[in-house]
């Protein structure tokens, strides 16, 4: 669907004359990286009204995007399936920091803080096949993953040790997921 509209809107980019058919690849590519993240942006929108929590749902995946883009991890091979994984990790993200009661949260609390740190250092950034990392970028992705995932993880406590905030589950969750989605890569290669 999204490979098709995105050449639909280059072939009429060509016949108006805005484009050459030599950009055609480029503009392709382009088109469904900018569709795909439209439809992702759309996907969280659209589960933050649903389950009542709009403003949790953006920073759920400014959150979700940015670990993900420094630490990598799971790829789908197509659009559809990467969009059905995203709706379900979003729902079920969204699911937890709506319906958990942070009282018993504690103890996954320190479960996923843990998980997250010890997935950061030891398994990322899991590098895309497309796009490899030398030594140096591993590094520096490794470092800037690790640092980010432990300044979240003492918001994190400050907010569920302070306040009770449904807030230390909403990051702990997008910690866990986007470590699950890196340690279950790196077990498939």
């Amino acid at each position: 669907m999204i490979a098709t509209a995105a050449s639909l809107i280059v072939e009429i980019l060509i016949r108006h004359g805005i484009i050459k058919v030599q950009q055609a690849e480029v503009y392709q590519y382009g088109l469904e990286i900018l569709i795909s993240s439209l439809l992702t942006c759309c996907i969280t929108v659209v589960c933050g009204l649903l389950f009542r929590c709009l403003a949790a749902a953006l920073l759920y995946f400014l959150m979700f995007a940015v670990l993900r883009s420094i630490c990598g991890g799971y790829h789908a091979d197509t659009y559809w399936k990467c969009n059905l994984v995203f709706t379900l990790v979003t729902a079920v993200v969204l699911f937890f920091f709506r319906w958990m009661p942070v009282k018993q949260f504690t103890e996954l609390h320190y479960s996923s803080i843990a998980i997250a740190i010890l997935t950061t250092v030891f398994c990322t950034p899991v590098e895309n096949e497309n796009k490899p990392l030398t030594g140096k970028q591993k590094k520096h992705f490794r470092v800037l993953g690790t640092v980010m995932v432990v300044l979240l993880a003492l918001i994190s406590c400050l907010l569920i040790h302070f306040y009770q905030s449904s807030y230390s589950v909403l990051i702990d969750m997008t910690l866990l997921v986007v470590s699950i989605s890196a340690f279950a890569t790196e077990l498939r290669r």
